[in-house]
């Protein structure tokens, strides 16, 4: 008795390191991102900026690939491809966070997923440093796996002051010589029409399959694809569920006056047979050599039986 349960601890321990050994697979930036245009960047200018990541073969599922920028308008396209350009997939979003499922970029061979995002420099931000294209590969226990952020700092505060400060007063000495009247009813259009500070962020959440049921915080918003316009401001949990499935989630900080983009790929409830077989398909020689070290103990059983 004493050897059999010694038989079934050493398989045990064989089945853990061979789960243990298996190389973690991460995505790696092939070059550093392209800006166009190059040079300077000023407030209202179009900005492009494009990555490219390689993905190894056998990307973990659970993980999940965050773009988020500081410009403005985004306009994301993420191409996925074959190492040898063969294309596979294309996706799309007009959000400043966009999260891509690792579902989406697993496969059984290597590919290049190209990042091309389009925006505009937000006014204002003259001399501050802004996040073109930030990209970062995370678990969904939020363990950070890799990283890759592009940032530039907007024009030259000191040139940019002097122009200012010219123009204000060309401006001034030319309202006050010839047009006075002029200058207050510009004044009165400027108060009357003030900008409103936005107080909530905005939510859109896709999942294939779709029509699955939507939690905020343990509260219930609907079933997908749903938008959620009233986001209060700060850290929020996503829960989705669906029968027959296994429910996911996203932790996210949300900004007022952002908008993010989640799209969630359920993964089925798989029968303990199937995780089995999953499992031998994916470690095909750790299941050889487990076969044969309960061929040898099974045998070593049959020879102290007869004995």
């Amino acid at each position: 008795m004493k050897s059999e349960k010694l038989i079934l601890c050493i398989f045990a321990l064989f089945l853990l390191a061979g789960c243990c050994c298996t190389p973690a697979a991460a995505w790696h930036s092939n070059t550093d991102a392209k800006i166009t245009p190059s040079g300077v960047l000023m407030p209202g200018d179009t900005v492009t900026t494009e990555l490219t990541l390689t993905y190894l073969r056998d990307n973990p599922t659970d993980r999940r690939l965050y773009l988020t920028t500081d410009l403005s308008n985004p306009q994301w396209r993420c191409e996925i491809k074959h190492a040898e350009g063969t294309p596979l997939t294309t996706l799309t979003s007009s959000a400043k966070y966009y999260t891509i499922n690792g579902f989406i970029l697993s496969y059984n061979h290597e590919i290049l997923v190209t990042i091309t995002l389009t925006g505009t420099v937000p006014s204002g931000t003259v001399g501050k440093e802004l996040i073109l294209l930030s990209a970062e590969e995370s678990t969904s226990s939020q363990i950070v796996i890799s990283t890759y952020e592009k940032k530039t700092v907007i024009g030259s505060s000191s040139a940019t002051a002097t122009a200012t400060a010219t123009a204000t007063a060309t401006t001034t000495t030319s309202t006050q010589t010839t047009t006075p009247t002029a200058t207050v009813t510009a004044t009165q259009t400027a108060t009357s029409t003030p900008k409103p500070t936005p107080t909530v962020a905005t939510l859109i959440v896709s999942s294939n399959p779709s029509g699955t049921n939507v939690f905020i915080d343990n509260n219930y918003k609907g079933f997908t694809p749903t938008t959620q316009t009233d986001i209060v401001p700060g850290t929020h949990v996503v829960l989705l569920k669906k029968e027959g499935y296994l429910d996911d989630e996203q932790t996210i900080k949300f900004e007022a006056g952002t908008t993010y983009e989640i799209s969630f790929v359920l993964s089925k409830e798989a029968k303990a047979s199937e995780v089995f077989i999953d499992l031998i398909k994916q470690y095909p020689t750790m299941a050889l050599i487990d076969v044969i070290i309960i061929g040898f103990g099974v045998l070593a059983l049959l020879i102290r039986r007869k004995r």
